[in-house]
């Protein structure tokens, strides 16, 4: 989500009273990969950013790659909710995260269709 979804989605969990359980923090992790093969491999480590909150008995937990203290927080918040049995809550995060897929998965066809007309086909290719 951008910077400005971002701030609706904490305005909408504002009036939640979510408990942060664990704060926002960064680790590293090990990321494996299957090769062509179906071997298992290691790529290296990656950054990420943990966090643990808590709406009225339910938890909430998140992972996120890269430094993301806020964006985790929110993640955290966010299934917390969705785990509560407050509906009236559930129901407006889930409709504006609704709206926000859609968002996304817009611009995700925009880019999947400009990646597409760059397409090469090597065998049509003149060969000189």
């Amino acid at each position: 989500m951008d910077r400005d979804s971002l701030a609706r989605l904490a305005h909408l969990l504002s009036a939640a009273e979510i408990q942060v359980k664990k704060e926002p923090e960064t680790g590293l992790l090990m990321m494996s990969a299957r090769d062509a093969f179906a071997t298992d491999f290691y790529l290296g480590e990656i950054l990420v950013t943990t966090a643990a909150a808590d709406y009225q008995g339910s938890p909430g937990f998140a992972m996120l790659l890269g430094e993301e203290p806020e964006r985790a927080l929110l993640a955290a918040g966010v299934e917390a909710v969705l785990g509560s049995s407050h509906e009236n809550l559930k129901h407006r995060l889930s409709r504006f995260l609704a709206r926000q897929a859609a968002v996304l998965a817009r611009r995700d066809e925009k880019e999947r269709r400009l990646l597409a007309a760059s397409r090469v086909s090597f065998e049509t290719m003149v060969k000189r």
